[in-house]
C-alpha cells in the first residue's frame, strides 16, 4: 500500500514539475511588422534639381525634408529661368466627380513662403490619409519658383513680374499699366507686366484650369489675415453652394474672417473667378514667418480639406 501511495505521489509530482516547466518557457515573441515604405517615383534631371533647390530652402526654415520622390510630378513648361513649373494629382481624371474636381495653387508669390510648406502639408495628408473613387485634386505647390528661391524672396517672378496681375482680364489692356501708374506709382512689387498672359507661371496657372476643368479653386496666400471668395453672385438660391462652402470654412478655421477683397486688373480672383465663373477661394494666411507653419496647418487644414469633399451643385448663379 505504501508502495502504491509512493508511486502515485511521485507521479503527480513529475506531472506538476512538466507543467510548470512548460508554463515558465518564455513566449515566442513575433517580430511586428515594418511599415510599408512609401512607393516613390522617378525624377527627371530637371524636376531632381528642382527638388535639390527645395530642400535647401526646407532646410534653411527648418521644414523637414522635402520628400519630392513621393509624389507623382507633371512638368510641361518652365519659368523664365528654366525651373520647371509643377503640379502633381490625386485620383484619376477619368473617374473623378464631374461636380468635384479641386485645384490648390500656393507660391504664386515667392516672398509668401508659409503658403508653400502649406501646401506641402497637404499633399503629404492627400496622400497617407484619403481615398479618390470620387473625386480629383491637383495641387500647384509652387507656381512661381524663381521668386521663392532667390536668397531674398520676392513678390514677382525673375521677370519682374507680379504674376497675379498678368491674367488676360477684360480690362487689363485698359486699365492694368493705368493703375499700376497711377494707384500704385510705378511700385516694382506690382508691376502687371508688358501685357497680358505675358508670363509663363500665368500661363502655366491657365493651362491647368483649362485641362482640369475644376469646379473651385483654392489659392492660398500670406499675410491678409482673411478669407475671400471671387466668383459667381452669392445670392439667391442658386449661390447657396458656393457660400455655404465659405461659410464652412471660416468655421472650421475658429471663424476666420471673412473679407470681400477687391478684384484687380489681371488677378487669377478676376480671370476665373469673375470672368470664368470658377468659385474661386483665397486663403490669405496670418504671416509670412517661416515656424508659424505647423500652427497655420492645424488651424486651416480641416478647412481645405473639407472645400475638397465639397461637391458644387451646378448651376451655382
Amino acid at each position: 500500500m505504501f508502495k502504491s501511495l509512493f508511486i502515485y505521489l511521485m507521479t503527480l509530482s513529475f506531472a506538476y514539475a512538466q507543467t510548470t516547466a512548460e508554463g515558465m518557457k518564455p513566449e515566442t515573441k513575433t517580430e511586428p511588422e515594418k511599415p510599408e515604405a512609401p512607393v516613390t517615383y522617378p525624377l527627371n534631371a530637371e524636376v531632381q534639381n528642382f527638388c535639390k533647390d527645395l530642400d535647401k530652402k526646407f532646410s534653411e526654415y527648418k521644414w523637414g525634408e522635402v520628400h519630392c520622390g513621393y509624389f507623382q510630378w507633371i512638368n510641361v513648361r518652365k519659368s523664365k529661368a528654366g525651373t520647371p513649373l509643377i503640379w502633381t494629382t490625386f485620383g484619376e481624371e477619368n473617374t473623378a466627380s464631374a461636380a468635384n474636381t479641386t485645384l490648390v495653387l500656393c507660391g504664386v508669390h515667392g516672398d509668401e513662403i508659409t503658403p508653400v510648406k502649406f501646401c506641402w502639408d497637404l499633399m503629404r495628408e492627400l496622400k497617407s490619409n484619403h481615398t479618390f473613387t470620387d473625386k480629383l485634386v491637383v495641387v500647384a505647390p509652387l507656381v512661381s519658383p524663381d521668386s521663392f528661391f532667390k536668397a531674398k524672396p520676392t513678390r514677382t517672378n525673375a521677370a519682374g513680374v507680379d504674376v497675379n496681375r498678368n491674367f488676360p482680364t477684360a480690362d487689363w489692356n485698359k486699365d492694368a499699366l493705368k493703375r499700376w501708374k497711377e494707384n500704385y506709382k510705378r511700385d516694382k512689387r506690382k508691376y502687371p507686366g508688358p501685357r497680358a498672359a505675358s508670363e509663363q507661371e500665368t500661363i502655366f496657372q491657365m493651362n491647368l484650369i483649362k485641362r482640369y476643368k475644376p469646379n473651385k479653386i483654392i489659392t492660398v496666400h500670406a499675410p491678409l489675415t482673411i478669407l475671400d471668395y471671387d466668383g459667381p453672385s452669392l445670392k439667391g438660391s442658386e449661390g447657396q453652394s458656393a457660400k455655404q462652402l465659405l461659410e464652412q470654412m471660416s468655421q472650421k478655421s475658429q471663424g476666420y474672417k471673412i473679407s470681400n477683397y477687391p478684384i484687380f486688373p489681371g488677378s487669377l480672383g478676376n480671370w476665373a473667378g469673375k470672368e470664368n465663373r470658377i468659385p474661386t477661394y483665397t486663403l490669405e494666411l496670418p504671416n509670412t514667418v517661416p515656424t508659424e507653419t505647423d500652427r497655420f496647418w492645424q488651424l486651416f487644414g480641416d478647412a481645405v480639406l473639407f472645400a475638397i469633399e465639397h461637391k458644387m451643385k451646378p448651376p451655382i448663379d
